[in-house]
């Protein structure tokens, strides 16, 4: 007989009580949160916990990101950057990125960056998936010019607005609506994807 106030095995919401605590939990403590901290949120018993998911890796990864191998990208929405005209790709690029983690929530990006800051995991996730399959090859066909660094001035931007906006969530940037970010943001993304950087080199 389960405790009173907990829900069963086989329940059919237990597994999403423990995907919603744990979103929250990783939020807001990291990636060490608390797995009986998490169960006890969920109203399940911890036991529970290890029932649906291996580990806590693939919990956080279920959670966070909602997949194994890294950020859940719609592909439409990539398709959207390719399909861009060339002036308008770093807009459509931020677009992409705003519109992945609203569509995701805020909690989830935070969740994400307190973890990355202390496992190498997470930042290859970063890295292999949402850097390596969409801005890295978009770059590549555009500026093939010192690719690698602007491959990673436009990952600082994106990662950078994404912490005002959704962990430090400062209130004009928080509260923009998102075109409005495109607007702001889209071109610097846009020199760093086909500008000149205007960098001094030693002779």
């Amino acid at each position: 007989m389960s405790p009173r106030g907990r829900r069963p095995a086989g329940s059919p919401d237990a597994r999403e009580a423990i995907l919603d605590a744990a979103r929250t939990a990783f939020a807001r403590d990291g990636y060490s949160a608390s797995l009986r901290g998490i169960a006890r949120e969920a109203g399940v018993d911890p036991a529970l916990v290890h029932h649906y998911f291996a580990d806590r890796a693939t919990l956080f990864s279920q959670a966070v990101v909602g997949d194994i191998d890294g950020v859940t990208l719609d592909p439409s929405l990539v398709e959207q950057v390719r399909r861009a005209e060339p002036e308008s790709q770093g807009a459509a690029v931020v677009r992409v990125f705003l519109s992945t983690w609203d569509r995701m929530g805020g909690e989830r990006f935070t969740a994400l960056v307190r973890a990355a800051l202390g496992h190498e995991r997470v930042i290859s996730g970063i890295r292999d998936v949402f850097i390596g399959a969409v801005i890295a090859p978009l770059v590549a066909s555009l500026a093939p010019d010192r690719a690698e660094l602007r491959t990673q001035l436009i990952a600082s931007q994106l990662i950078g607005l994404g912490m005002v906006r959704w962990v430090a969530r400062m209130s004009a940037v928080r509260d923009a609506e998102r075109e409005d970010l495109v607007l702001a943001v889209g071109p610097t993304v846009q020199h760093y994807l086909t500008g000149d950087l205007g960098l001094w080199h030693a002779a």
